[in-house]
């Protein structure tokens, strides 16, 4: 068993102590691990307890925690002595992605019934790797002439119904300046399909560029369906985007 991820939170002298069997995860699959309790002292009890797939979420210029995922493991659940409570969360296709850096992080987070504060110093990090249609995406950009600049998770709830999304953004190396960035959301994904939302962001180029840019019309935003099988079929969808618009 790994380390524990988070949470060692007391209530009257008992701890909580959530242990993972995974070091790493991909969306789609199940996190699973261990809720350990160990006893405190007196007849206390709680009616259920929680464990928390959590991340950190760009809102106003501030960062917030906000919850991805969750599971309740139904009690009562005696507080005097030992419990080992077994659980399983699936992990949601917009879990941000960790492994490329940047601001975005993952953490387990587990209470009982009582509110508690999670303290950010105690925090033991999830690495979050991309799913493999996601990851021929992103490989499909790099192949394009793209590079991976930064990720940012940021609230976005009025586009997918979701409390956030992470944005990859990408700066061209190639392309003779004819953008200035690429950004990409997943929308949606399933077995060797990606659904992408992508905003362009096109070069100033002569006058009529300059009063695109000052106005802000330079910035379009595009819904595609890729087929993320391999990288190269990703390009081939991709370059079908971009050539026709750059």
């Amino acid at each position: 068993m790994l380390k524990s991820l988070l949470t060692r939170i007391g209530i009257g002298g008992a701890k909580l102590d959530a242990v993972l069997n995974q070091a790493s995860v991909r969306p789609g699959e199940r996190l699973t691990g261990t809720l350990n309790i160990t006893a405190g002292e007196g007849g206390k009890s709680a009616s259920h307890a929680e464990v928390k797939l959590m991340t950190r979420v760009e809102r106003d210029d501030h960062l917030v925690n906000a919850t991805i995922a969750s599971v309740r493991i139904p009690g009562p659940i005696a507080l005097d002595r030992n419990h080992s409570l077994p659980f399983a969360i699936d992990v949601p296709a917009h879990t941000p992605i960790t492994s490329y850096g940047g601001r975005s992080i993952v953490w387990v987070a587990s209470e009982l019934d009582v509110p508690m504060a999670l303290d950010p110093s105690d925090i033991d990090r999830l690495e979050v790797t991309p799913s493999p249609e996601q990851a021929n995406v992103i490989a499909a950009m790099e192949a394009l002439g793209f590079r991976l600049w930064k990720t940012d998770v940021e609230a976005r709830s009025a586009w997918f119904g979701r409390p956030f999304v992470q944005e990859f953004e990408f700066k061209p190396v190639q392309w003779g300046g004819r953008f200035d960035e690429i950004e990409l959301v997943f929308e949606g994904l399933a077995p060797g399909r990606a659904d992408l939302l992508v905003q362009l962001d096109r070069a100033a180029r002569g006058l009529g560029g300059m009063l695109r840019e000052m106005s802000g019309t330079d910035e379009s935003w595009h819904r595609i369906r890729v087929n993320a099988e391999s990288r190269d079929r990703a390009m081939a969808d991709l370059r079908g985007l971009l050539v026709p618009v750059a």
